[in-house]
């Protein structure tokens, strides 16, 4: 859990470090227009990569999933010992493999954002040396 909870972590400042980038380029994109209109398509890639960030980012995190401490208490007043023990290498079992699918969107989400982020950096040196 706490290897997946600081992969979630790292995958969080990852997003917002794309968030980040995509601003700046966006900056510079719209401060130097030129007459093709290739920097429409950049700005629109630029929103694809921001928009895929953000969802990377708003997605719940490793350490924010896990067995709730309210049914493990009243599992264990109800349930015998064995059986809670059971139960709760269950619990983490099914909360290790919910942690590990939304590591996997996370990392699916960031990795199309930087995809975004490239092609509209090279749309728009593109565009800058077709002036």
């Amino acid at each position: 859990m706490p290897t997946q909870a600081a992969r979630s972590a790292a995958l969080d400042g990852g997003a917002l470090g794309v968030m980040a980038v995509d601003a700046a380029v966006a900056a510079i994109i719209l401060d130097a227009t030129g007459p093709y209109d290739l920097w429409i398509l950049a700005l629109a890639l630029l929103g694809l990569s921001f928009t895929l960030a953000v969802r990377a980012e708003r997605l719940p995190g490793a350490e924010r999933t896990g067995p709730r401490i309210e049914d493990v208490l009243t599992a264990s007043e109800t349930e015998g010992n064995d059986q809670l023990e059971r139960s709760l290498l269950h619990d983490l079992a099914t909360d290790m493999r919910i942690n590990r699918r939304t590591l996997t969107r996370k990392r699916l989400l960031l990795n199309r954002a930087q995809t975004f982020l490239v092609a509209a950096i090279l749309v728009e040196l593109m565009g800058r040396v077709v002036q």
